[in-house]
Protein backbone atom coordinates (compact mmCIF):
# COMPACT_ATOMS: atom_id res chain seq x y z
CA UNK A 1 0.00 0.00 0.00
CA UNK A 2 1.06 3.59 -1.10
CA UNK A 3 0.76 6.13 1.45
CA UNK A 4 0.48 10.01 0.34
CA UNK A 5 3.28 12.22 1.13
CA UNK A 6 3.42 14.69 4.35
CA UNK A 7 2.62 18.06 3.41
CA UNK A 8 6.40 19.47 3.48
CA UNK A 9 8.68 16.92 2.33
CA UNK A 10 9.26 14.99 -0.96
CA UNK A 11 7.25 10.94 -0.79
CA UNK A 12 8.66 8.62 -3.39
CA UNK A 13 7.34 5.26 -4.52
CA UNK A 14 8.91 2.29 -6.89
CA UNK A 15 6.75 -0.27 -8.33
CA UNK A 16 7.86 -3.48 -10.22
CA UNK A 17 6.43 -3.88 -13.69
CA UNK A 18 6.36 -7.49 -14.46
CA UNK A 19 5.80 -7.87 -17.90
CA UNK A 20 8.68 -6.01 -18.93
CA UNK A 21 11.21 -6.06 -15.79
CA UNK A 22 11.73 -2.24 -15.14
CA UNK A 23 10.08 -0.33 -12.47
CA UNK A 24 8.57 2.52 -12.23
CA UNK A 25 8.90 5.80 -9.81
CA UNK A 26 6.10 8.01 -8.36
CA UNK A 27 7.60 11.54 -6.07
CA UNK A 28 5.05 13.60 -5.05
CA UNK A 29 5.75 16.68 -3.74
CA UNK A 30 3.47 19.83 -2.68
CA UNK A 31 2.94 23.10 -4.93
CA UNK A 32 1.99 26.20 -2.75
CA UNK A 33 0.93 23.22 -0.27
CA UNK A 34 -2.50 22.79 -1.39
CA UNK A 35 -1.44 21.51 -5.37
CA UNK A 36 -0.32 17.82 -5.10
CA UNK A 37 2.80 17.35 -8.25
CA UNK A 38 2.99 13.46 -9.06
CA UNK A 39 5.91 13.12 -11.24
CA UNK A 40 5.83 9.58 -12.83
CA UNK A 41 9.04 8.15 -14.51
CA UNK A 42 9.97 4.35 -15.99
CA UNK A 43 6.94 2.23 -17.61
CA UNK A 44 3.44 1.84 -16.94
CA UNK A 45 1.45 -1.44 -17.94
CA UNK A 46 -0.59 -3.76 -17.20
CA UNK A 47 0.99 -4.67 -14.05
CA UNK A 48 1.13 -1.21 -12.07
CA UNK A 49 -1.57 1.18 -13.19
CA UNK A 50 -4.18 0.36 -10.80
CA UNK A 51 -1.23 1.48 -8.41
CA UNK A 52 -1.05 4.52 -10.26
CA UNK A 53 -4.59 4.92 -9.64
CA UNK A 54 -3.99 4.20 -6.19
CA UNK A 55 -1.32 6.57 -5.68
CA UNK A 56 -2.86 9.45 -7.21
CA UNK A 57 -6.18 8.82 -5.21
CA UNK A 58 -4.40 9.02 -2.09
CA UNK A 59 -3.70 12.92 -2.27
CA UNK A 60 -7.50 13.59 -3.48
CA UNK A 61 -8.65 14.66 0.37
CA UNK A 62 -5.30 16.23 1.16
CA UNK A 63 -5.01 18.64 -1.66
CA UNK A 64 -7.40 20.95 -3.78
CA UNK A 65 -5.51 20.25 -7.05
CA UNK A 66 -3.73 17.78 -8.63
CA UNK A 67 -1.16 17.95 -11.22
CA UNK A 68 0.45 14.68 -12.79
CA UNK A 69 3.55 14.83 -14.48
CA UNK A 70 4.31 11.90 -17.10
CA UNK A 71 6.71 13.10 -19.31
CA UNK A 72 9.47 10.86 -18.26
CA UNK A 73 7.09 7.86 -18.44
CA UNK A 74 8.75 5.55 -21.22
CA UNK A 75 6.51 3.33 -22.19
CA UNK A 76 2.50 3.41 -21.14
CA UNK A 77 0.23 1.19 -22.03
CA UNK A 78 -3.65 1.24 -22.67
CA UNK A 79 -4.39 0.30 -18.73
CA UNK A 80 -2.82 3.81 -17.98
CA UNK A 81 -5.20 5.13 -20.11
CA UNK A 82 -7.90 4.02 -18.67
CA UNK A 83 -6.33 4.88 -15.37
CA UNK A 84 -6.14 8.69 -15.70
CA UNK A 85 -10.11 7.89 -16.78
CA UNK A 86 -10.58 6.92 -13.69
CA UNK A 87 -8.22 9.16 -11.64
CA UNK A 88 -10.15 11.90 -13.55
CA UNK A 89 -13.89 10.38 -12.39
CA UNK A 90 -12.71 10.92 -8.94
CA UNK A 91 -11.04 13.77 -9.04
CA UNK A 92 -14.09 15.71 -11.00
CA UNK A 93 -16.68 14.00 -8.93
CA UNK A 94 -14.49 15.54 -5.45
CA UNK A 95 -14.69 18.66 -7.22
CA UNK A 96 -11.16 19.08 -7.38
CA UNK A 97 -8.75 20.80 -10.19
CA UNK A 98 -6.59 18.27 -11.95
CA UNK A 99 -4.50 18.10 -15.15
CA UNK A 100 -1.83 16.41 -16.73
CA UNK A 101 1.35 16.59 -18.51
CA UNK A 102 1.89 13.87 -21.04
CA UNK A 103 5.43 12.67 -22.58
CA UNK A 104 5.94 11.28 -26.13
CA UNK A 105 4.79 7.96 -24.50
CA UNK A 106 1.21 9.25 -22.89
CA UNK A 107 0.48 10.83 -25.74
CA UNK A 108 0.98 8.34 -28.38
CA UNK A 109 -2.17 6.70 -26.46
CA UNK A 110 -3.91 9.40 -25.03
CA UNK A 111 -4.51 9.75 -29.29
CA UNK A 112 -5.87 6.29 -29.68
CA UNK A 113 -7.23 6.36 -25.73
CA UNK A 114 -8.89 9.69 -25.35
CA UNK A 115 -8.96 11.40 -28.97
CA UNK A 116 -12.00 13.66 -28.13
CA UNK A 117 -9.81 15.00 -25.36
CA UNK A 118 -12.27 14.37 -22.39
CA UNK A 119 -8.61 14.12 -19.54
CA UNK A 120 -7.17 17.45 -19.19
CA UNK A 121 -3.29 17.25 -20.81
CA UNK A 122 -1.88 20.05 -20.79
CA UNK A 123 1.11 20.98 -22.95
CA UNK A 124 3.66 22.32 -20.43
CA UNK A 125 4.28 21.90 -16.57
CA UNK A 126 3.35 25.76 -16.67
CA UNK A 127 0.17 25.09 -18.18
CA UNK A 128 -0.99 22.66 -16.21
CA UNK A 129 0.08 24.64 -13.05
CA UNK A 130 -2.15 27.71 -14.82
CA UNK A 131 -5.67 25.16 -15.59
CA UNK A 132 -5.27 23.57 -12.17
CA UNK A 133 -5.21 27.48 -10.57
CA UNK A 134 -8.11 28.35 -12.85
CA UNK A 135 -10.67 25.68 -12.57
CA UNK A 136 -13.45 26.41 -10.51
CA UNK A 137 -13.83 24.18 -7.38
CA UNK A 138 -17.38 23.07 -7.63
CA UNK A 139 -18.42 19.45 -8.25
CA UNK A 140 -19.33 19.18 -12.05
CA UNK A 141 -22.82 18.85 -13.65
CA UNK A 142 -24.05 15.12 -14.44
CA UNK A 143 -24.86 15.03 -18.02
CA UNK A 144 -28.46 15.23 -18.33
CA UNK A 145 -29.71 12.16 -19.90
CA UNK A 146 -27.23 9.58 -17.33
CA UNK A 147 -29.72 7.67 -15.66
CA UNK A 148 -27.60 6.77 -12.64
CA UNK A 149 -26.07 9.03 -10.75
CA UNK A 150 -23.05 6.57 -10.10
CA UNK A 151 -22.02 6.70 -13.97
CA UNK A 152 -19.25 9.21 -14.82
CA UNK A 153 -19.04 12.94 -14.95
CA UNK A 154 -18.71 15.06 -18.32
CA UNK A 155 -18.12 11.91 -19.95
CA UNK A 156 -19.05 13.22 -23.61
CA UNK A 157 -18.89 9.73 -25.38
CA UNK A 158 -21.46 7.55 -26.42
CA UNK A 159 -20.04 4.69 -24.43
CA UNK A 160 -18.11 5.82 -21.27
CA UNK A 161 -14.83 4.28 -21.06
CA UNK A 162 -14.59 4.52 -17.44
CA UNK A 163 -18.35 3.27 -16.37
CA UNK A 164 -19.69 1.39 -19.17
CA UNK A 165 -22.67 3.76 -19.66
CA UNK A 166 -24.78 5.61 -22.79
CA UNK A 167 -25.85 8.46 -23.39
Amino acid sequence: MLHPPSPRRQSAAFFPNHGRGHTARLVSHRLRSSVAVIRAHGDIDASNADILTEYTLGHLMRCRGLILDLRDVDFFGSLGVSALHRVSVCWLRAGRAWALVPGEAVSRMLRIGDPQGVLPAASTFEAAVATVQNQPHRPPQLIASRSDPGQSWRCDRTVCMVCGGTR
